[in-house]
C-alpha cells in the first residue's frame, strides 16, 4: 500500500536526519559523497542492531536452559518465566510506532478506508514488538517440559495459560499508556470520540516554579506507569535476594555483583522514561535553548531536573540500602557500598539530566522538532551507565576465584569515583 510504503522512506529519511545530527562534528569532516555513505553505513548498522535485540531473549533463554547443567539448584522453569514477564512489563509500546500524533494522521487517511486494515497494523506492531520473545518463550518451555516428561496435552495448557497472561499484559499496557490505540483499535479509525485522562495537580510546597511545572508535565499514565516500576523493582529486588540466597543457596558474592551492576542502568532506563513522559521537555526544548542561550540558567536547570528525578527515584536507592545490609549486615564492605551507591545514584541522574539542556555546541535548527535525537546517546548508555551491568559477570567470577569480596569492593570504588570524573569532564556539552 503506498501510504506504508510512504512511511518507510520518511521513517528512514528521519533516521538518517537523526544521525546526522547525533553525529555531525565526525560526519563534517568527509565530503558529500563519502558523508552519504556513511550516513547509509549508520542506519544499515543501527537496523542489524535492532535485528539482533529483537533476537536477544533466544540467546537469554538458551543461556537459562544450559546454565542448569552447572548449577543444579537453579530451577531453569523459574529464571526464564521471571525474564519473560519482566521483558514483557518494560517494554516499551508507546513509542514513535504507536504516537498520537501518527495515529491521527492515520485515521485521516483511513477515513474511508476498510476498519480492519488500521486492525491488522496494530498487530503486526504488537507482532514485532512482542512476537520474538514470546515464540522464544514456548520452545524454551516445550523443550524444558519435555525433558522433565510432561505430557503434551500439559504443555499445551500451560502455553495457552501463558498467551492469556500476555494478551492481558499487554492490554493493560495499552489502556495504561495510550487508551486512544484500543479505543480506535475498537471503534475504527475515524472515530472522533477521544478519551483523555486528567490528574489535579497539588501544589507542593517544597517544589520550585519550574520542579512545580515538571510535576504538573509528569501526571500522565507513561509517567505514573514508570513510578510503578521504580515501586515493583525496590520491592521485587528484595525479594529475589531473599529467594536465591535462601531458597536456590545462591553464593551471596555473585547476588550482590549483579544487584550492584544494574543500580546504573536502571536508574537510567527509568530517568530517560520520565523524562520522555514530560510534556514540557518535549515542547518547551526552543523555549528552554532561548532562554538558557540568553540568562546563562544552565546549571538552575540541570540541577531542578536532577532534583525532580532525584526524589521520584529515591525508593530505588533505599532498597540497595536495605539489599546491602541484607547480605553483609553492618560491616564496613556494606559502609562502602552504601556510599558508592549513593554517588553512583545521583550522578548517573545528573548526567541523564545534562542531555536535556546540552545545547551548547547545537543550533536552533538541530533541536528543532528533534527532542529525542539529542537526548539519545546510546554510546553513553551502553559504555558508561550500562558499564556495570556488562563486567558484573567479571566481577562475580573474580571474587568467586579468589573467595574474597574486595574485587567487588575494588570495582565500584573505580566505578563510583569514575562516573564523579565524567560528569566533571562532561560539565559542558
Amino acid at each position: 500500500m503506498k501510504y506504508f510504503k510512504y512511511k518507510r522512506l520518511m521513517k528512514k529519511r528521519k533516521a538518517l536526519a537523526n544521525f546526522e545530527i547525533l553525529f555531525g562534528n565526525f560526519l563534517n569532516k568527509f565530503a558529500g559523497g563519502d558523508k552519504k555513505l556513511l550516513l547509509v553505513f549508520l542506519y544499515n548498522v543501527n537496523a542489524v542492531i535492532t535485528f539482533a535485540s529483537m533476537l536477544a531473549p533466544i540467546f537469554v533463554y538458551l543461556l537459562i536452559y544450559f546454565f542448569h547443567f552447572f548449577i543444579i539448584n537453579i530451577n531453569p522453569f523459574y529464571i526464564a518465566t521471571i525474564y519473560f514477564f519482566i521483558t514483557l512489563l518494560f517494554t516499551d509500546i508507546n513509542n514513535d510506532d504507536y504516537d498520537h500524533v501518527e495515529l491521527e494522521n492515520i485515521s485521516q487517511w483511513m477515513y474511508k478506508a476498510h476498519k480492519i486494515k488500521f486492525q491488522l497494523l496494530i498487530i503486526k506492531k504488537l507482532l514485532l514488538t512482542f512476537g520474538t520473545n514470546i515464540l522464544s518463550y514456548c520452545f524454551f518451555m516445550l523443550i524444558f517440559m519435555r525433558e522433565f516428561h510432561f505430557s503434551y496435552i500439559t504443555i499445551l495448557l500451560y502455553e495457552i495459560f501463558v498467551l492469556i497472561a500476555v494478551f492481558f499484559t499487554i492490554i493493560v499496557k495499552f489502556l495504561w499508556s495510550n487508551p486512544q490505540i484500543v479505543f480506535l483499535f475498537i471503534h475504527g479509525p475515524n472515530a472522533t470520540k477521544k478519551k483523555e485522562h486528567f490528574i489535579r495537580y497539588k501544589n507542593d510546597l517544597h517544589l520550585d516554579q519550574y520542579q512545580a511545572a515538571l510535576s504538573r508535565s509528569c501526571q500522565n499514565r507513561t509517567y505514573y506507569l514508570y513510578i510503578l516500576y521504580t515501586y515493583l523493582f525496590a520491592a521485587a529486588s528484595l525479594v529475589l535476594i531473599c529467594m536465591i540466597h535462601f531458597y536456590f543457596n545462591i553464593h551471596k558474592l555473585i547476588i550482590i555483583s549483579v544487584y550492584l551492576g544494574i543500580e546504573s542502568a536502571m536508574i537510567s532506563m527509568i530517568s530517560q522514561g520520565i523524562i520522555n513522559s514530560s510534556k514540557l521537555l518535549n515542547d518547551c526544548n526552543l523555549s528552554d535553548f532561548y532562554y538558557i542561550k540568553k540568562f546563562d540558567q544552565k546549571t538552575y536547570y540541570e540541577n531542578s531536573l536532577s532534583k525532580f528525578l532525584s526524589r521520584r527515584l529515591i525508593v530505588i536507592l533505599i532498597s540497595y540500602y536495605a539489599g546491602v545490609f541484607l547480605l553483609y549486615g553492618f560491616s564496613l564492605f556494606s559502609a562502602v557500598t552504601v556510599l558508592c551507591s549513593t554517588i553512583i545514584y545521583f550522578y548517573t541522574i545528573k548526567i541523564i539530566s545534562k542531555r536535556v539542556y546540552r545545547f551548547q555546541k547545537l543550533s536552533i535548527e538541530d533541536i528543532k522538532n528533534n527532542f529525542f535525537v539529542y537526548f539519545f546517546n546510546p554510546l553513553e548508555d551502553l559504555f558508561v551507565l550500562g558499564l556495570p551491568s556488562i563486567t558484573c559477570s567479571a566481577v562475580a567470577f573474580y571474587s568467586m576465584k579468589f573467595s574474597s569480596i574486595y574485587p567487588i569492593l575494588f570495582f565500584f570504588i573505580v566505578y563510583s569515583h569514575f562516573l564523579l570524573l565524567y560528569n566533571f569532564l562532561t560539565k559542558e556539552r
